[in-house]
């Protein structure tokens, strides 16, 4: 499999052959010519009536519809369970971690093949396909809930992947806890901290929030040599949280709070928060989203799944304690929490410049589990 930086660029090479009309870019919908007139028909209609003339017109569509998504399956399964129940719209699931969704979902653009009908994954691959001009815009009345910082033309926020150290309560005590990324430089973190080798937006948000807040580059560099030598390296944020759940490892420097609090739901030993309940960590919320294929074969099934994930789809990751994009009653993924704000532009593309960074930082690092 090529490697991300690899997927980013070729992904950025065909964006910018379409923008200026060279030979082998992706034409707009490159997979089925012009943005099919069903999503058309919908837009023009007032927003009040647009989701009952998407469920007539999905009904002609075979009762299916195919998902691409790097979701894991304890919750794209009962999410595409919830959403049948709904609509009576079978989901047929297509898996792969995000740079896999989006290595295949141009490739299939580029053969001119609709394989999908909506995707859901990471904001840097949604990024790429709607720089590819493969994405429909939705405009339903579900957007009026969605925050301005997660509504982009043509994909929506779904969920936030918030930045937050996590820990194992029996390995660090009260009072151990960090209180800043800073601290994690600290040498009595020495062997006892887990970095994950494909961070590199953590890294980059980190940096830059240092860099805005006053420190210089000189600073910055001094401050990660310093968290490196504390720390191992370990693939994938759940086999980190198995390490963590059994005090293989103290603390993760990084994990997707969501992770964490699934495994605290479970009777794992395991947190984000302080026994303060209040955390001084910036967190970074970082963006989820899901997008239409302007070639969908299923074009109103994917506009209701589109809705459906900004609607009732918000319950139901809130019930997988998942943090959703709109406010949810009952949601309190966010509580104790200080949110920083996630640097969706710096990272949209920089053709992966800190892939590389954080790469050659972490060169040389021993694996935990060796």
């Amino acid at each position: 499999m090529r490697s991300r930086t690899t997927i980013f660029a070729t992904a950025a090479l065909l964006s910018a052959g379409a923008l200026s009309g060279c030979g082998g870019a992706l034409p707009t919908a490159a997979a089925g010519g012009k943005e099919n007139a069903v999503y058309a028909e919908i837009a023009a209609l007032p927003k009040q009536q647009q989701r009952d003339r998407a469920r007539e017109l999905a009904k002609d569509e075979g009762g299916t519809l195919t998902l691409y998504t790097s979701m894991t399956a304890d919750i794209v399964t009962p999410l595409a369970e919830a959403f049948e129940k709904d609509t009576g719209i079978h989901v047929n699931v297509f898996r792969g971690n995000s740079e896999t969704v989006l290595q295949r979902t141009l490739q299939e653009a580029q053969a001119r093949k609709a394989g999908t009908d909506v995707v859901e994954t990471n904001f840097r691959e949604m990024v790429a396909l709607a720089d590819n001009e493969l994405l429909a815009k939705y405009d339903g009345s579900a957007l009026d809930k969605v925050e301005k910082t997660g509504k982009f033309d043509t994909w929506t926020a779904t969920r936030l992947n918030i930045f937050h150290p996590a820990w194992n309560t029996k390995q660090i005590q009260p009072g151990e806890e960090p209180r800043s990324w800073e601290e994690l430089a600290d040498p009595k973190y020495k062997g006892r901290i887990t970095l994950e080798v494909s961070d590199s937006d953590w890294y980059e948000n980190v940096t830059k929030y240092w860099l805005d807040h006053g420190r210089t580059q000189a600073e910055v560099d001094a401050l990660w040599k310093k968290i490196v030598a504390n720390a191992k390296v370990a693939k994938g944020h759940t086999t980190m949280m198995q390490f963590l759940t059994s005090g293989q490892t103290d603390m993760e420097v990084m994990n997707y709070t969501y992770i964490t609090a699934r495994a605290a739901a479970q009777g794992a030993p395991v947190t984000f928060l302080p026994s303060s309940g209040k955390s001084t960590v910036p967190a970074f919320p970082r963006p989820n989203g899901v997008g239409m294929l302007k070639a969908a074969q299923h074009p109103a099934s994917a506009w209701l799944f589109y809705d459906w994930m900004l609607t009732g789809g918000q319950k139901e990751l809130v019930k997988l304690h998942l943090t959703p994009s709109t406010k949810v009653p009952g949601d309190k993924s966010l509580d104790g929490l200080s949110l920083a704000p996630f640097d969706v532009e710096g990272l949209s593309h920089d053709q992966g410049t800190w892939d590389k960074k954080y790469d050659a930082l972490l060169r040389g690092v021993d694996t935990v589990g060796k």
